[in-house]
């Protein structure tokens, strides 16, 4: 019995790393071309008029770059925290190939998504970034450079940690 037990245990412990590391590659695959010291430009107007520059944002401490899509199912779960984060936050939301901006501002009044986004209907920025899967968030810290990375699901725990780590 005692030993039906072990391999149990060993075969459960084997099956988790062995998930860990696939996990781990496909988050490195998913991420390879993503900037990994300073931050491309990025600037634009957003789908309300006005105009952002994520260099000037930098000067009043770090800012998430959200890039996300209406037609992404994992979007729909990790929005409404990245619109939280924004009552605290600079937050600058990039829709990825969401359609024309009316379209994307009538998606976001409808799922109460309150955060400045730039539209990138053809995905010119995202593919400047090395943007490869939604969402995908960047945190940019004062310096002008990149100090987390991170796509897929995510807690709004996990990204508020993360920019009050970040100067």
């Amino acid at each position: 019995m005692q030993i039906q037990w072990y391999r149990a245990a060993v075969k459960i412990v084997a099956f988790s790393i062995l998930a860990i590391l696939v996990m781990a590659a496909v988050g490195y695959y998913q991420q390879r071309d993503l900037p990994k010291d300073t931050a491309p430009p990025l600037e634009g107007k957003t789908i309300n008029g006005n105009l952002l520059n994520l260099k000037e944002m930098t000067t009043h401490g770090p800012v998430l770059i959200y890039f996300w899509g209406s037609w992404c199912p994992y979007c729909r779960i990790v929005s409404p925290k990245i619109s939280e984060l924004a009552r605290e936050y600079q937050v600058l939301g990039i829709a990825m190939q969401s359609g024309d901006e009316d379209e994307v501002e009538k998606y976001m009044l409808r799922h109460n998504l309150k955060f400045p986004t730039i539209n990138d209907p053809v995905g010119r920025i995202s593919s400047r970034w090395g943007i490869k899967v939604t969402p995908t968030m960047i945190i940019v810290g004062s310096d002008g450079k990149i100090a987390w990375t991170t796509s897929g699901a995510t807690t709004k725990l996990g990204l508020k940690l993360r920019m009050e780590l970040t100067e």
